[in-house]
């Protein structure tokens, strides 16, 4: 009987952490964020039009992340604004395609949790469009 008794006080212990772990996310712990990849197709302006990828949750203090996948030889110019163009003080970045970017950005640290977005423009002088791709997420592992 005491061991029965011990193995339900257990469980029920690890039943009362398991529902309190998500509510531990807000009070600092970081147990997520939003750093699951998402894709981007966009054609590119001459002489250095901005496009942008479509906006997501900033959810913690991390770098911003992308990935041209597809830019025909050319170069990206990359950086990270809110959802509705305000500086987040991102740097901006040149990328080729398959290079990895960790854009440093204080959207979290300024705004909190806030819709963001990747600008892109193109980093070479051409008289025409680029068709490029890509993969980008708000946050980075």
């Amino acid at each position: 009987m005491k061991v029965a008794k011990k193995i339900v006080g257990i469980v029920a212990a690890l039943a009362m952490l398991a529902v309190a772990s998500p509510a531990m996310a807000d009070d600092g712990i970081a147990l997520y964020n939003n750093h699951k990849d998402s894709g981007w197709d966009t054609y590119l302006t001459p002489w250095q039009g901005i496009s942008q990828t479509p906006n997501r949750q900033k959810q913690d203090a991390s770098y911003g992340y992308i990935k041209p996948t597809k830019l025909n030889g050319y170069r990206i110019r990359v950086w990270m604004t809110r959802m509705n163009g305000e500086s987040v003080g991102s740097e901006r970045k040149v990328l080729s395609q398959g290079q990895e970017g960790f854009i440093s950005q204080y959207a979290y640290e300024r705004f909190g949790r806030v819709q963001v977005r990747m600008k892109l423009q193109n980093a070479t002088a051409t008289s025409v469009n680029v068709p490029a791709a890509g993969v980008w997420s708000p946050d980075s592992v």
